[in-house]
C-alpha cells in the first residue's frame, strides 16, 4: 500500500505561517476532515529552530515476516513466540496478538502467563490475555516511554513487514487477516483523547506519472475514501496523488493508556532483564510469551532478525495541521502531526544498528520537507 493562507519565507529551511487555525489533530470531538471537500492545506512549518527531539529506532525486521509460534520450553513449560514485525509493530499489534492468543490456547490450558517485553506487542498481548481472565505478568527491562515502540511513527499501515519473495501464500493470508483485525480494533479507540488515536486525511505525493489506472489492492478497504488524483495543476505539480483517511496513533499517549488499562485490569509489571534462555526458564510461570522484538535474536537465537533503523525528527506542535503525507525526495519522506509534535521521517536502513541521529539525514529531512511545504504553499512546483 502506497503511503503516504498567507505566508512568508523565513531564513534557512523554515516557513513562517499566518493561517487561520483549523481543528487540532486528535482533539476530543474533532470532526474528521471530509474527502468530499477540497483540501485546505496548511504547510508544515519546517525549521531547525523548531526541532524538539531526534530519535533513531531499531525495527525488528525479518524477510519472512513476523513469528507467532508455540513450542515446548525447558521440558515443563510452553513458549509462545510473538515478534519480528519490522516497521509495522503498532499497526499489526492487535491482529497478531490475537494469533498469539490462539497459539497459546491451542498449546496449553495453563492460566498463569509471563509476557516478556513491554512495548506495543507485549502490552497488547498481555492485555488481550488478561481480558480472557488469565493471570498475566509482564517482565521487561524497558517500560514506556523508553521502549522502541515509543519511537515509532505509528501511522496505521503495514509497511516494512516482510519481503514478498520470502513468504508463501499462507503467510500472506494470515497477514491480511491480522491487518483487518488490528485496524478494526484501533477503530474502537479513535478520537478518544485518552488513547491518542484519531483519523487523519493522508496523501501520497508521487513524482511518477501513472501509465495505467491504479489496480485495486486487497487491503484498500482499510483506507476509507481512497482515490488517486492525476491533475498536476491542482496538486502542486505532482502527477499522481493518492488520497485517503488513515488512523494515526500517538505512541506516547497510546502506550501509557494501554499500560494503565492492563494494570487496572489486575495485570502486573515487573522490571527484569533476561540474558539467556536459562534466565527465562527460572520464571515461575508455566507459559511464557516472547515479545522481545529485536532482543529475540540474541535471547532465542533467531538469526533471521535484522535491525532496520528509522530516524525521526520531532518539531514543535502545529495544531492547524490536519493531514499527513508521504513523498519521495531523494528517499522516502513522511509527515504526521500529533498533539505533542510534528513528526518528520523517514529512513529504513537495513542492518544499521546505530541509534545516534545522522546530521546528513537531518539535513535531508529538513530540506525535503521544506520543499514540499513550499509546494503546498503555492511558492514552488514540482521540477522547479
Amino acid at each position: 500500500m502506497d503511503r503516504r493562507s498567507a505566508l512568508k519565507l523565513l531564513s534557512g529551511a523554515g516557513l513562517g505561517l499566518a493561517a487561520a487555525p483549523l481543528v487540532s489533530a486528535g482533539r476530543a470531538g474533532a470532526r474528521t476532515p471530509s474527502l468530499d471537500q477540497p483540501p485546505n492545506f496548511v504547510p508544515a512549518d519546517i525549521s531547525p529552530r523548531r526541532i524538539i527531539r531526534q530519535v533513531v529506532g531499531l525495527r525488528p525486521f525479518r524477510e519472512a515476516g513476523y513469528v507467532v509460534r508455540a513450542e515446548r520450553f525447558d521440558r515443563r513449560k510452553t513458549l509462545v513466540h510473538h515478534y519480528g514485525h519490522g516497521g509495522a509493530g503498532v499497526t499489526m499489534s492487535w491482529g497478531t496478538a490475537a494469533e498469539a492468543e490462539r497459539a497459546l490456547l491451542t498449546a496449553t490450558s495453563e492460566r498463569s502467563v509471563a509476557v516478556l517485553g513491554c512495548g506495543v506487542i507485549g502490552l497488547t498481548t498481555a492485555l488481550l490475555l488478561r481480558r480472557r481472565g488469565m493471570d498475566v505478568t509482564i517482565y521487561a527491562d524497558a517500560l514506556p516511554p523508553h521502549t522502541t515502540s515509543n519511537i515509532a511513527g505509528a501511522v496505521w499501515g503495514p509497511s516494512s513487514l516482510y519481503r514478498r519473495h520470502a513468504v508463501d501464500e499462507a503467510f500472506v493470508a494470515r497477514f491480511m487477516t491480522a491487518a483487518r483485525v488490528s485496524q478494526r480494533a484501533f477503530q474502537h479507540y479513535a478520537d478518544d483523547p485518552r488513547y491518542g488515536v484519531y483519523w487523519l486525511r493522508q496523501y501520497d505525493f508521487s513524482l511518477r506519472t501513472p501509465d495505467a489506472p491504479r489496480e485495486p489492492q486487497p487491503l484498500d478497504h482499510l483506507y476509507p475514501g481512497l482515490i488517486r488524483h492525476t491533475d498536476p495543476d491542482r496538486w502542486f505539480g505532482y502527477p499522481s496523488v493518492v488520497e485517503n483517511h488513515v488512523l494515526m496513533i500517538d505512541p506516547d499517549i497510546y502506550l501509557r493508556a494501554l499500560m494503565g488499562e492492563f494494570e487496572n485490569a489486575g495485570g502486573r509489571i515487573v522490571t527484569a532483564r533476561f540474558e539467556t534462555p536459562s534466565d527465562v526458564a527460572r520464571l515461575s510461570e508455566r507459559v511464557i510469551v516472547n515479545c522481545t522484538g529485536l532482543g529475540a535474536r540474541d535471547l532465542f537465537g533467531d538469526d533471521e532478525l535484522r535491525p532496520m533503523a528509522g530516524q525521526l525528527t520531532m518539531l514543535l506542535p502545529q495544531p492547524e495541521l490536519d493531514y499527513a503525507y508521504s513523498a519521495w525526495e531523494g528517499g522516502i519522506l513522511y509527515m504526521f502531526p500529533r498533539r505533542s509534535s510534528v513528526v518528520l521521517g523517514g529512513t529504513t536502513d537495513l542492518d544499521l544498528a546505530d541509534t545516534h541521529p545522522s546530521a546528513d539525514e537531518t539535513a535531508r529531512q529538513l530540506d525535503g520537507h521544506a520543499r514540499i511545504a513550499r509546494r503546498v504553499a503555492g511558492l514552488e512546483r514540482v521540477g522547479e
